[in-house]
């Protein structure tokens, strides 16, 4: 992503967000590492002291309407089937910020560690390797399938033309994985590019402000 204004603004189609569903849906994730990678990026940021579970920048990575019931929708569970369509279980209800609050998520099985007290989280110093291990279950997850999931309602300046190197690219940068964080981040994720037959992005064609969420088909149903 650039600041160049002369460049057109770019969103993630509908289909490669559904792409991104489709692909993490059928990994074994645990759900805590949405919070584990809000926090990390405030702990490198200086900030971990402000970090809230109802911080909505927070949930604007998981909200999605659809469902007024569990308005909060990801597609990382850590049990279950899954198959490589859309599940009711990526639905989550409206208590996600009470189950990721400090005193809550220091009862949790694998996430545990990112609360230190009843009122504070923590980051451990071999946070990446325990992310790994109890989030990721020993298995790097994709980059651009983050990437494409968490940026759907960003806009995006590229130069050149834009490919889904540009969605990992914007990933690392939202959740601060520059260069000299390259080895956690490799720890953590791969990089594959799929072979697919949609376009990553298409051209906004309103104000950013009215970005609206993406069309998913089957993603959109009110499932119970």
């Amino acid at each position: 992503m650039a600041d160049d204004d002369s460049r057109p603004v770019l969103v993630l189609t509908s289909a490669a967000v559904r792409w991104s569903i489709d692909t993490l849906g059928v990994q074994r994730l645990h759900p805590t590492f949405v919070m584990y990678l809000y926090l990390r990026a405030l702990e490198r940021a200086g900030e971990l002291e402000n970090a809230s579970a109802s911080d909505p920048e927070l949930l604007a990575l998981i909200t999605m309407p659809g469902n007024p019931a569990k308005p909060y929708y990801f597609p990382l569970i850590d049990r279950g089937d899954r198959t490589k369509m859309p599940l009711p279980s990526f639905w989550r209800a409206r208590n996600i910020p009470g189950s990721w609050s400090p005193g809550s998520i220091r009862r949790l099985q694998g996430g545990g560690w990112l609360g230190a007290s009843e009122s504070a989280f923590a980051l451990p110093a071999n946070h990446a390797e325990l992310a790994f291990e109890q989030m990721l279950y020993g298995k790097p997850t994709s980059a651009l399938a983050l990437g494409a999931y968490f940026l759907r309602n960003d806009g995006f300046q590229v130069s050149g033309v834009p490919d889904a190197s540009d969605v990992i690219a914007g990933f690392r940068s939202k959740f601060d994985y520059p260069a000299d964080a390259d080895a956690e981040f490799h720890r953590l994720f791969h990089t594959k590019l799929p072979d697919v037959a949609f376009d990553w992005f298409e051209q906004l064609t309103v104000a950013t402000d009215d970005l609206p969420r993406p069309e998913l088909g089957e993603v959109e149903e009110a499932s119970a």
